[in-house]
C-alpha cells in the first residue's frame, strides 16, 4: 500500500559512482520537489517476528593488526571443483576480513512486474521501445543459462545461433537469489545494494527498488551472506537530499525492519551503513556543517535505533584534498569524523605499474592515517573497465576494453598489496553485477561465441587468455580467503583456470 507519495519528473542519464573522470560529461536534467516517502505497511506485519532488541555498543574501533603472514610467489595449485559447495554463513557482526561486493541490482524489462515497466540499464535512455543493439548500454553480456526462463526477456538482439539475446531482471526475486547463491558459492562474504536518492521520490522507482532491496534480504538470509545498505547523493542538486535521506533510513528501519534481518552487516555493534559522495568536487548537495550534522546524527544524536556504523564513500584524493576532492580544509574534519572511509578508486590506474605507484603514494598512506586516527579504511578492488557502449553518443568513443583485466592480474594485483597492509582489514569489490561500465564480476560471456552476434562486447578472453565465465568469483574468494589469512599471500593468481566448466 503506498501513502503520501508525490510524483516529480527526474530524467537522468545515468546514475553511476563517478569512476573515471568524476563523469563531468554525463548529462543530466534533473526537477526535485519535497516529498514523503511513500511506504508498506504489510512488509511489517509479516517481519515483526523477526525483531530483536538492540543495546547499545560503544563505539570503539577495532585497531587490531593483522598477524603475520609470508608471502610467497608461488603459482602451484590445484583449480577449483567443478562441483561447487555453498559455504556455511559468514559473519555479520563484523566488516574485519571481509570482502563486500557493491551491488547495483538495478536492470529491468518490460512486463517483469516492476512498476516501472521499461527497460533500464541493458539498453540506452531507459528505452521503451524494442531493443536492439544499435541502443545496447552494456559492454558486458551475463550468461543467461542458470536464470529460470521466466525470469528473462528476449530482445531483438540476436545471437550467434539465430536466436534472440535474453536478458533477466531484477524485479525477479529469483534472480537476485541467484546471485546471492554465486556468492556464497565461491566464499564471497556479501554485497552492499546500491540506493540511488536521485529517484527515490517517484513512488514507482521507491517501489521497484525497494523491492529488490527485499529480495536482497531474503537472498542474503538464504543464503548465509550479509547485506548493507549503500546510498548515492550524487546527482541530487536541489532539495534537501540529506533530510530525504534520514527519512527513508527511518523508514527502512521502522517498515522495511531490515536492520532486524541478522543477516544485516554490523560492526563495533551497529548497522553499518555507507553514504557516497561526500566530498566530492563536483557533488554539491550541501556544506561542510550540514554533512557534519547528517554524521552525527546517524552516530549519536538519533534515536539507538537508527544510529549506525558509519561509512563514507569519499573521493579517491581525500586525505590530500586535490583532484577529485574538494580542496577547502573544513572537509577534512569531515572525512575524519567518519566511522569508516571508502574511497572510489575505479579508473584512476590504467597499468600494473601505475597502480604500483598509486598505492605506494596514496592507498598506503590513507590506510595509515586511517588506522592512526581510528577509522576502518576500506579500498576499492577492480577488475578492469569498459564502457564503449555507454558512451555510445562520445566522440571519440571510448574503446572497448579500455582498462584491460589482463586475465585477472590486474584485479590479483590489488587483492595482494591489500591483504598484505597490515592497515586494511576489509575491501570494497567494484562490482558484482555492473556490466553497464564492465566490471562486473559474475557469470559473463567469456569468448565471443557467448556474446551475441550484434553489437560489440567485451568477453573474458579480450587479453589472450581463456578464461571460464566464473573466473572473477573465483578470484574474489580466492582474495577473500588471502584477506582472512587462509592461504598463505601470493602476488600471483594461486588458482588456475578450469576450462572444463
Amino acid at each position: 500500500m503506498i501513502r503520501n507519495g508525490f510524483c516529480c519528473e527526474i530524467v537522468i542519464v545515468h546514475g553511476g559512482e563517478l569512476p573515471m573522470d568524476l563523469r563531468m560529461d554525463v548529462p543530466m536534467v534533473i526537477l526535485l520537489h519535497k516529498f514523503t516517502f511513500p511506504y508498506r505497511d504489510e512488509r511489517q506485519d509479516l517481519k515483526k517476528k523477526q525483531m530483536r532488541k538492540r543495546g547499545e555498543s560503544g563505539r570503539n574501533r577495532n585497531k587490531k593488526k593483522k598477524k603475520n603472514r609470508t608471502t610467497t610467489t608461488s603459482t602451484t595449485t590445484t583449480p577449483l571443483s567443478i562441483t561447487t559447495t555453498a559455504v556455511p554463513g559468514v559473519s555479520s557482526s563484523t566488516l574485519t576480513n571481509q570482502i563486500i561486493v557493491g551491488y547495483q541490482g538495478w536492470y529491468t524489462y518490460p512486463g517483469d512486474g516492476a512498476p516501472i515497466n521499461k527497460w533500464k540499464h541493458w539498453f540506452a535512455d531507459d528505452s521503451p521501445q524494442d531493443p536492439f543493439a544499435a541502443n545496447l548500454n552494456v559492454d558486458q553480456y551475463p550468461m543467461m543459462d542458470e536464470y529460470d526462463d521466466v525470469d528473462l526477456a528476449e530482445s531483438n538482439v540476436t545471437m550467434p545461433d539465430g536466436s534472440k539475446a535474453k536478458f533477466y531482471s531484477n524485479a525477479k526475486p529469483n534472480v537476485v537469489k541467484k546471485h546471492f547463491e554465486w556468492m556464497a558459492d565461491y566464499g564471497i562474504s556479501g554485497a552492499f545494494h546500491m540506493r540511488f536518492m536521485v529517484d527515490l521520490d517517484l513512488p514507482k522507482n521507491y517501489n521497484w527498488k525497494t523491492g529488490v532491496l527485499r529480495s536482497v534480504r531474503d537472498a542474503a538470509e538464504a543464503s548465509g551472506r550479509v547485506f548493507a545498505v549503500s546510498y548515492n547523493i550524487a546527482g541530487r542538486f536541489s532539495g534537501d537530499v540529506l533530510e530525504d535521506l534520514k527519512n527513508d533510513w527511518m523508514n527502512l528501519v521502522d517498515n522495511e525492519l531490515i536492520t532486524s534481518s541478522d543477516r544485516y552487516l554490523q560492526h563495533n555493534g551497529l548497522p553499518v551503513l555507507r553514504i557516497y559522495g561526500i566530498g566530492f568536487k563536483i557533488v554539491d548537495v550541501a556544506d561542510t556543517a550540514k554533512i557534519l550534522d547528517l554524521i552525527n546524527w546517524f552516530q549519536k544524536d538519533a534515536e539507538p535505533k537508527y544510529r549506525v556504523f558509519l561509512i563514507g564513500g569519499v573521493p579517491s584524493r581525500w586525505r590530500e584534498r586535490i583532484g577529485d576532492s574538494r580542496e577547502e580544509a573544513e572537509w577534512q574534519s569531515v572525512y575524519e569524523s567518519l566511522d569508516g572511509i571508502h574511497p572510489w578508486h575505479v579508473g584512476r590506474w590504467t597499468t600494473l605499474s601505475a597502480w604500483d605507484t598509486y598505492y605506494t603514494n596514496t592507498i598506503a598512506l590513507d590506510a595509515k592515517l586511517c588506522n592512526d586516527l581510528g577509522i576502518v579504511y576500506m579500498p576499492t578492488m577492480w577488475p578492469g573497465f569498459s564502457w564503449h557502449n555507454l558512451k555510445h553518443d562520445k566522440s571519440p568513443q571510448p574503446p572497448i576494453n579500455q582498462i584491460p583485466r589482463l586475465g585477472g592480474e590486474f584485479m590479483w594485483s590489488q587483492a595482494f598489496k591489500y591483504a598484505a597492509d597490515a592497515n586494511i582489514k576489509s575491501i570494497w569489490m567494484a562490482q558484482f553485477d555492473e556490466v553497464d561500465e564492465g566490471t562486473a564480476i559474475y557469470k559473463v560471456a567469456a569468448t565471443q561465441n557467448d556474446c551475441p552476434a550484434e553489437g560489440e562486447w567485451l568477453s573474458l578472453d579480450a587479453d589472450g587468455v581463456s578464461l571460464p565465465s566464473d573466473w572473477y568469483l573465483r578470484l574474489c574468494g580466492e582474495a577473500q580467503k588471502m584477506l582472512a589469512g587462509e592461504i598463505e599471500l601470493s602476488d600471483s593468481i594461486p588458482i588456475k583456470p578450469n576450462l572444463l566448466l
